[in-house]
């Protein structure tokens, strides 16, 4: 069944804050989270690191595997409360003051490595490195400008514009609302991103889509699309032709009658349909059984309702 919107944001706040949390101090760039093991494994849906990769939030690296782009990691600062945080603007407003250390009184901008400008404000190299990725120390305003990193030297060289004068209590503004304007960007693309994924998904229980046919009824001057999903469900137009056994349309057990035949050394029972609900489903031929039970019992759980998130019954046998 598709996830509720409200669900998706949630679960999103939540990935995006639990890679903030281990990430901590270390560069974006070369800290990985794997999606299979705890603590993403246990709380954090496969369609939530498609989206987020889906709205460049994240990279995937390998099987399983991503990290932090830019953009994600002031999302993740603002939906993990950081960003509003004492801590942070106080650290921020130490790195920013040793950036602005190296352009007062100067005619032009300068240049300074990682390392040293870390030293200066008793930070972490990490730390600095996803200010300036993700232009973090950049108001947004034309007439100012932040630090960028120096013609190819990425991670190595900061570049220090000289009319760099942000202080920190502007950060607090452009760290609120610019993100806030990103987050919203990001919950409409999603959610584009989860109309269209959902046209191509059963909505009972998320089965891909197996096979797009149509059909030309010329007496009627109309041409049907059929689309079938690996659940069985059939769509005529969109309209419901043959019901998801996790859908609300599957007939119950009632609507069949179970008849067992003796056959050599088994037994095989056939459910025959009762009602125009259960006629509507595809039936296979009889189930088997080494006794009468267990060839009646194969039978209902292969025409019974299924509920989403529960495992099959087994079979009686084989």
């Amino acid at each position: 069944m598709t996830i509720a919107k409200r669900e998706r944001e949630e679960n999103q706040r939540t990935a995006l804050s639990l890679m903030m949390s281990l990430l901590g101090d270390q560069a974006i760039d070369t800290t990985l989270f794997d999606s299979d093991v705890p603590p993403f494994a246990d709380v954090v849906l496969r369609t939530t690191w498609e989206e987020l990769a889906h709205a460049d939030c994240v990279n995937r690296i390998g099987e399983g595997q991503y990290r932090l782009t830019a953009k994600g990691w002031l999302a993740a600062l603002e939906v993990s409360g950081a960003a509003r945080s004492g801590e942070y603007l106080e650290r921020l407003g130490r790195v920013l003051a040793a950036m602005k250390a190296h352009v007062k009184g100067r005619r032009d901008s300068k240049v300074v490595d990682l390392r040293t400008l870390a030293t200066e404000a008793n930070e972490s190299e990490g730390f600095i490195f996803n200010i300036i990725e993700s232009r973090a120390s950049s108001p947004g305003d034309e007439g100012r400008r932040g630090a960028t990193w120096f013609e190819r030297e990425r991670g190595r060289l900061v570049e220090i514009p000289v009319d760099f004068n942000m202080e920190a209590v502007d950060i607090a503004a452009a760290l609120t609302l610019p993100h806030l304007e990103r987050i919203q960007a990001l919950e409409e693309r999603l959610e584009r991103v989860e109309e269209e994924r959902a046209r191509h998904h059963c909505p009972y229980c998320d089965a891909e889509i197996s096979g797009i046919t149509g059909q030309d009824f010329p007496e009627h001057h109309a041409y049907v699309t059929y689309e079938r999903f690996g659940c069985g469900l059939l769509l005529a137009d969109g309209h419901e032709e043959e019901p998801c056994p996790y859908g609300p349309n599957w007939p119950q057990l009632e609507e069949f009658e179970f008849i067992a035949k003796e056959n050599g050394n088994l037994w095989v029972c056939q459910p025959n349909a009762k009602t125009a609900r259960a006629r509507r489903i595809r039936v296979v031929l009889g189930e088997v059984g080494r006794t009468k039970e267990e060839a009646e019992e194969n039978a209902r759980i292969s025409v019974g309702p299924k509920i989403k998130g529960q495992s099959e019954p087994k079979r009686a046998w084989p």
